[in-house]
C-alpha cells in the first residue's frame, strides 16, 4: 500500500512537534481556534513538501499518491481527504483550486532534474508553492482576503527565495536547481559548473539576494494597515526570513558548504522587531 496516500486523519500534534520548523513561533500570536486550524494546515504543506522529498519512495509512488490528493481537492465533497483538513477548508472557506495549485508545484519538484528555464518560471513556482500558500493563510489569520492578497503572494516570493538561498547545497544534491538558467548563463554559469567555486558564482548569489532583500520590502510596502494586526503571524514569519537572509549575506552567501541557521535568540529578537515595527 502507498505510504503517501491521504490519511483519515492528520497527524497534526506529531507533524508540528516534528518539523522545527523558523515559522512555529509565530503561530503563537494566534487565538487558540485559529492557531489549531494553521497547524492542520501548516500540517497539510509538511505532508506536500514530504511528496515532493520522500527520497526512499520512487517517483512513481509519489505521482500515485500526488493524484489521490488532487481527487480529493476536485471532489465537490473533498471525499478521500483527511477529516480534519475538510473541516479546516470548510470552516474557513478556502478555495480547493489553491491546493491544486500547490500540488502543481509540488509535482515540479519530483521528477529530477529540476531546472527554471527563466525567472517567470521560477516566479510561477514559487506562486505555486508559496504565493498561494500565503494566500490560503490569510482567511485563517482573519485577514482580508482580497486586500491582502497581493501582500501575500510577495511575501510568499521573498520567503521562498530565502529558502532557495539557503537550501542551494542540500537542492544540488537532489538535482535540483532553482536559478534561472538563461540569468546564470549570463555570468558564465549553468547546472554543470554550478557547484565548483567560481567568481561568477559569488556575484550571481550576492545579485539574487539582493532581489530577494528587495522583495521583502515590495511585501512590507504592501502590508495593509486595516489587516496590520491579524498579520502579526505573517511579519513575524517575514523578520525571522529577512534575519536569514541577512545573515547569509554576512556569512558570504555559503549555501553549498553549510546550511545557514538561526539560534533561537536570533529568531526571538526578530520577532520581537517585528512586533514593535523595528527592523
Amino acid at each position: 500500500m502507498n505510504p503517501l496516500l491521504p490519511p483519515a486523519h492528520l497527524d497534526v500534534a506529531g507533524i508540528v512537534r516534528a518539523s522545527k520548523s523558523s515559522f512555529l513561533p509565530a503561530f503563537l500570536l494566534l487565538r487558540a481556534d485559529r492557531r489549531s486550524d494553521l497547524e492542520t494546515f501548516y500540517a497539510l504543506c509538511r505532508v506536500a513538501d514530504d511528496l515532493a522529498d520522500a527520497g526512499d519512495h520512487a517517483p512513481a509512488t509519489r505521482l500515485e499518491a500526488l493524484e489521490a490528493w488532487r481527487e480529493g481537492f476536485r471532489d465537490p465533497e473533498l471525499a478521500g481527504l483527511p477529516d480534519n483538513l475538510r473541516g479546516l477548508i470548510k470552516r474557513r472557506s478556502l478555495d480547493p483550486q489553491l491546493f491544486l495549485e500547490l500540488l502543481d508545484g509540488v509535482a515540479s519538484d519530483i521528477n529530477a532534474p529540476v531546472r527554471m528555464a527563466t525567472r517567470a518560471d521560477l516566479d510561477l513556482y514559487c506562486h505555486r508553492v508559496a504565493g498561494v500558500v500565503g494566500q490560503m493563510c490569510l482567511p485563517i489569520f482573519g485577514a482580508d482576503s482580497a486586500r491582502a492578497a497581493d501582500y501575500a503572494e510577495a511575501l510568499g516570493r521573498a520567503l521562498q527565495y530565502t529558502n532557495i538561498l539557503r537550501d542551494t547545497g542540500s537542492d544540488l544534491a537532489r538535482g535540483r536547481l532553482y536559478y534561472p538558467l538563461d540569468e546564470l548563463a549570463a555570468s558564465g554559469l549553468d547546472a554543470g559548473n554550478f557547484h565548483r567555486e567560481h567568481g561568477g558564482r559569488r556575484d550571481f548569489l550576492a545579485k539574487f539576494a539582493a532581489d530577494t532583500a528587495q522583495l521583502f520590502t515590495r511585501a512590507a510596502s504592501l502590508l495593509p494597515r486595516e489587516d496590520r494586526a491579524a498579520l502579526r503571524p505573517a511579519r513575524v514569519m517575514a523578520a525571522i526570513y529577512l534575519t536569514l537572509l541577512r545573515k547569509m549575506q554576512r556569512e558570504g552567501l555559503m549555501a553549498l558548504e553549510k546550511r545557514c541557521r538561526l539560534s533561537a535568540l536570533e529568531k526571538s529578537a526578530a520577532a520581537a522587531k517585528a512586533l514593535t515595527g523595528i527592523q
